[in-house]
């Protein structure tokens, strides 16, 4: 039998960005997502150090509270990001 290659495409809409952090922002289902160096788009999961629970960007973690006043709105309109 021959192998079958599968290959699908997630749309993510780009809800919040993360101040300082340019490739992360949080998508329309409240999950945190990245663009790699390839282009590509690789979710981040949640992580518990401790009893605390944060995301890790770029290597260093960020709990939830230190988190939340870094988030700001999208602008669709914004040339910061060229995709």
């Amino acid at each position: 039998m021959k192998p079958t290659k599968f290959s699908f495409t997630q749309t993510v809409q780009r809800l919040w960005d993360i101040d300082g952090f340019p490739n992360y922002f949080f998508g329309q289902d409240k999950q945190l997502y990245r663009i790699d160096s390839r282009g590509q788009l690789k979710r981040n999961k949640r992580v518990m150090v401790g009893s605390t629970q944060g995301y890790i960007l770029k290597t260093r973690f960020f709990s939830l509270v230190r988190l939340k006043p870094l988030l700001r709105a999208h602008d669709s309109e914004s040339s910061e990001i060229v995709w």
